[in-house]
């Protein structure tokens, strides 16, 4: 089978579309815990990036979702975030917490999806879900 690189290797091949888009149900997260995605590769050098939330909860400010930029090893930056460039959310209703927003990721390689409890008690993450949609 030949390969992007024109070799035959199997650790050349490339099958498949890149993998820009996931979806995890049921995680438990606890009283002002975060939980962090694995770390997201952009792919398309202009880009933007969707996430969507849903969290039990009992008020909108009970989530907060992020998305971090990571440096050039790969590793999240601490002290910043993205801001959305569209966003609906948090809004509370029904028991839970829903957030939908699109961030411009142009320009990055690699970035990671935060998402913390700010209730006082555990919560569960219904479903979170992102993907990556090429802008140029």
């Amino acid at each position: 089978m030949p390969t992007v690189a024109g070799g035959t290797a199997a650790s050349e091949w490339v099958i498949g579309a890149p993998f820009n888009r996931a979806m995890a149900k049921a995680i438990p997260i606890g009283a002002g815990a975060t939980v962090t995605s694995a770390i997201v590769e952009i792919g398309p050098p202009n880009a933007e990036l969707t996430v969507d939330y849903e969290m039990t909860g009992g008020a909108s400010a009970d989530l907060l979702v992020s998305v971090i930029p990571c440096k050039s090893d790969g590793t999240p930056m601490t002290n910043v975030s993205l801001p959305p460039i569209r966003s609906i959310g948090p809004t509370f209703g029904g028991g839970v917490v829903q957030y939908s927003a699109t961030f411009d990721v142009s320009g990055l390689y690699k970035v990671q999806i935060q998402g913390k409890n700010s209730n006082a008690g555990a919560q569960t993450i219904n479903e979170v879900s992102w993907r990556v949609s090429n802008q140029s």
